[in-house]
């Protein structure tokens, strides 16, 4: 006899608490005080102030820089599973969200939490988008049941 598969598995109701990895918070300041140090090497290229080697070199040690500032403890977030609906809350009313799994690699994942769309069809308005970063390090004792919900309530 075999089993019958014709219900759809769902995944129970659940809360995680959340926080953007220290890591993924480096790599974007390394990246802002990179891009300021282009523009700023490419003013000083136009004007002839500068010339040669040395703009680059700034330009890498600004992007250094920014990825070696210290990263205060991230506030913490949570990110809560109804059984029906997926919640965003970090500082005031719970938002309701569509979670999208961008990149998985399975030791790191990165999200993009959209606001839900209402029985009208119609986006929330607030956040359009938020983007977050998780490491298997970071929430090591819920990183399974993470992404088991995110997968299971997905579909």
């Amino acid at each position: 006899m075999t089993p019958d598969r014709s219900t759809s598995r769902r995944a129970a109701a659940r809360r995680f608490s959340l926080a953007d990895d220290p890591r993924w918070v480096r790599v974007q300041r390394a990246t802002l005080c990179g891009g300021v140090a282009a523009a700023l090497v490419a003013v000083a290229l136009h004007a002839g102030v500068a010339d040669g080697i040395g703009p680059w070199l700034g330009l890498v040690l600004a992007s250094l820089a920014g990825a070696a500032l210290p990263v205060r403890a991230p506030a913490r977030a949570v990110l809560r599973w109804d059984g029906a609906q997926w919640w965003w809350q970090r500082a005031g009313e719970p938002l309701a969200i569509t979670p999208d799994v961008v990149i998985d690699l399975e030791q790191w994942m990165l999200l993009r939490l959209n606001a839900a769309i209402d029985a009208e069809g119609v986006r929330g308005r607030k956040p359009p988008e938020r983007w977050i970063a998780l490491s298997r390090s970071a929430h090591e004792a819920q990183w399974a049941p993470l992404r088991l919900h995110l997968f299971l309530a997905a579909g």
